[in-house]
């Protein structure tokens, strides 16, 4: 095994996309797995925006929503994730308010540009806890600012942020530039920018891709 057990793993997501939340925990599960298979093991992990519906607007019943998009598939649908949750320790709701991610994501993005990859990583785990489990709107402002301070972003400078237009066009040319690679769903996961993992897999299929890298790397 090469001596460089470094990754870089590009999660693409929305934060409105239940089984990127799964996938989190999954993936958070794997990389324990992978740093007691290769005790040098580390893994720096970027988030990449995708918007399911970016025509969507604001404040939207969620359950009327899926239930006009799934129709009698739903109560399905909402059984095997509410399954795959308890596995991860996910107490999924289905009701509340669903909104356009575009500023869930630029939240994101704020916490990378002025807190640090944990203030990020807090902010993505509070968005999904917020909307999948406590039912909160992650469209509503007041719902995102407690979101930074709770990640320990300032309120104020966090709101100014979100209510001009800056780093919004950069994150729009992020979202085509992921879909010009063949990214057609989420979650999708994109390890050192050569392996592909697609789908809430389970922690052994990650760490078997991240074998299959480092097995290029190798061979580089």
């Amino acid at each position: 095994m090469s001596t460089n057990c470094k990754l870089t793993i590009s999660v693409v997501l929305d934060t409105v996309c239940p089984w990127c939340y799964v996938g989190a925990r999954r993936l958070s599960k794997a990389l324990v797995l992978a740093k007691q298979k290769w005790p040098k093991f580390e893994a720096t992990i970027e988030y990449v925006p995708f918007q399911l519906d970016k025509s969507m607007g604001k404040g939207l019943d969620k359950a009327a929503v899926y239930e006009k998009k799934f129709g009698s598939r739903m109560a399905e649908m909402n059984e095997r994730l509410a399954e795959a949750g308890k596995e991860e320790g996910i107490a999924f709701k289905f009701g509340g308010k669903m909104s356009n991610t575009l500023d869930s994501h630029r939240l994101i993005d704020y916490a990378k540009l002025s807190g640090t990859g944990e203030t990020e990583e807090r902010v993505v785990k509070s968005l999904f806890r917020r909307y999948f489990e406590q039912e909160e709107d992650i469209g509503d402002y007041d719902v995102l600012l407690n979101t930074a301070e709770d990640a320990g972003l300032d309120r104020q400078q966090t709101k100014a942020y979100l209510e001009s237009n800056d780093g919004v066009e950069a994150l729009q040319e992020r979202m085509r530039q992921v879909k010009k690679l063949g990214v057609t769903g989420v979650p999708f996961y994109i390890i050192n920018n050569q392996f592909g993992v697609s789908g809430a897999e389970t922690p052994e299929t990650f760490v078997s891709a991240f074998k299959r890298v480092f097995e290029c790397m190798e061979g580089d």
